[in-house]
């Protein structure tokens, strides 16, 4: 995700974790310690689940479990009507929408 968008584009990109805010700083941290870049798009704490069961998001998989509260992977592209223009939501959290099909929508939506 850190690559995906062009200088140039007038996109905003957020990412939404269940985690609390000082783990996303240590995530954060972490991903830039790669040596390929820092994080350049806000990284958002949804500890509550507000904005995940909004758009029904929680893997109820793993309700009462160590990771309750873990939400399916998903992706939308939100056009500057407001309007889903595009989404993925995947089962598996380990699994993310590749880079290639979100690009593809946002050139799609230029």
């Amino acid at each position: 995700m850190r690559f995906l968008l062009k200088p140039e584009e007038k996109v905003r990109l957020y990412a939404i974790s269940v985690d609390g805010h000082s783990e996303t700083k240590e995530f954060a941290a972490k991903i830039a310690s790669d040596g390929r870049g820092t994080i350049t798009f806000p990284l958002l704490s949804d500890p509550d689940h507000r904005t995940i069961d909004a758009y029904g998001l929680l893997d109820p998989a793993y309700k009462g479990k160590k990771f309750d509260g873990i939400p399916h992977p998903a992706i939308y592209v939100i056009d500057k009507k407001g309007r889903v223009a595009w989404s993925q939501v995947e089962d598996d959290y380990k699994k993310r929408p590749a880079n290639k099909a979100i690009r593809a929508v946002l050139d799609k939506l230029k």
